[in-house]
């Protein structure tokens, strides 16, 4: 046997690992063309200019954020109808039967008619501070909290504003009075409203338009639906300390302050449609901006799939054989060194 290993014995073993370490490498980049549909070097498919396809990633990237705002939008512009569609079913119908109720029903009856409508009141409440993935839609730039405090302290409040009062006209006047009460002077926007002004809140959702509601539950076309309900529950804790004239008399107001209400109601959903629709035209032009962008990316660096598929199953076949030989050699080199 002779003691000596010639030079091509010697560099073989590394020439099969480079082989292998070679093919390895190939295998990886066809492995992830054929996943991503890209081609490994993005350089080398530009031709080293990477400004156009870096323009399109920007682009790509101001699109997604674009349409994840529209779609967030569109959300809570749909949160915001269907709360507004809730207080507005209830306002509808519950204007005109207090006109009619007012001159028909007997004091005892007006007054469980009126700890109904409280209930309505609070059921409102509820709706105007509903939220979508913690986010209080009524809430304005405030939409980390609820709108709306706590009921019982809005009947509280109403009874220390109205306290002195006698007429119904005087209590109109100072519930009225109680609601409409500028930031400072201790009303509802003081005590009760949680939230804070939406006026000027824009969100962008495509490269031309930008999309918010000014609508919060501190807006006038609420505060008159919850005025008329107010008057309601008012009744309802006062009882018979009202006599029957007076107790007419405020189902008449409430009655007109909702009807007043559901014109106001129809207005703000009206506006939060079109809002709506521009999210929906916006969306739809992002999708086709990401598709045109998306097309002229694939053009400069999309990786032929058939072509990238092919060389992928020609390299794993010349890794199995290359195994295959190494095998081989390494058995003839254990022969060789036994005998």
């Amino acid at each position: 046997m002779s003691s000596f290993s010639s030079i091509g014995d010697l560099t073989r073993p590394h020439q099969l690992r480079l082989g292998q370490y070679t093919l390895k490498a190939k295998l990886n980049r066809l492995t992830q063309e054929v996943t991503t549909g890209i081609k490994s070097d993005i350089a080398k498919a530009v031709g080293g200019d990477l400004s156009e396809i870096s323009h399109i990633d920007s682009r790509l990237k101001i699109l997604t954020t674009l349409q994840q705002n529209a779609s967030e939008a569109g959300i809570r512009l749909e949160a915001m109808q269907l709360a507004l569609g809730q207080v507005q079913s209830l306002t509808d119908d519950l204007g005109p039967k207090l006109l009619v109720e007012a001159e028909n029903l007997e004091p005892s009856d007006l007054i469980l008619r009126a700890q109904d409508v409280e209930q309505s009141l609070r059921q409102v409440f509820n709706a105007l501070n509903g939220n979508v993935g913690g986010h209080y839609v009524f809430s304005g730039t405030q939409n980390d909290r609820a709108p709306l405090g706590g009921f019982e302290t809005m009947l509280s409040e109403l009874k220390i504003a109205v306290a002195g009062a006698t007429t119904a006209a005087d209590i109109t006047k100072k519930i009225d009075a109680w609601f409409d009460a500028p930031a400072g002077e201790g009303g509802f926007t003081d005590l009760i409203y949680q939230g804070a002004d939406a006026k000027g809140q824009q969100v962008p959702i495509s490269s031309e338009h930008h999309t918010g509601s000014r609508l919060t539950a501190n807006s006038p076309e609420l505060r008159d639906a919850l005025k008329g309900m107010a008057i309601m529950a008012y009744i309802a804790s006062a009882g018979q300390t009202i006599d029957a004239t007076n107790l007419r008399e405020l189902f008449t107001e409430a009655g007109g302050l909702l009807i007043k209400a559901t014109t106001g109601l129809t207005s703000a959903r009206a506006e939060l449609g079109q809002q709506q629709a521009r999210v929906t035209q916006a969306q739809a032009r992002n999708a086709a901006e990401v598709t045109a962008f998306s097309i002229a990316r694939n053009a400069l660096i999309g990786a032929d799939p058939f072509e990238a598929a092919t060389a992928l199953k020609e390299t794993e076949a010349s890794i199995e054989s290359l195994y295959i030989l190494t095998n081989r050699l390494s058995r003839l080199s254990l022969t060789e060194h036994l005998s």
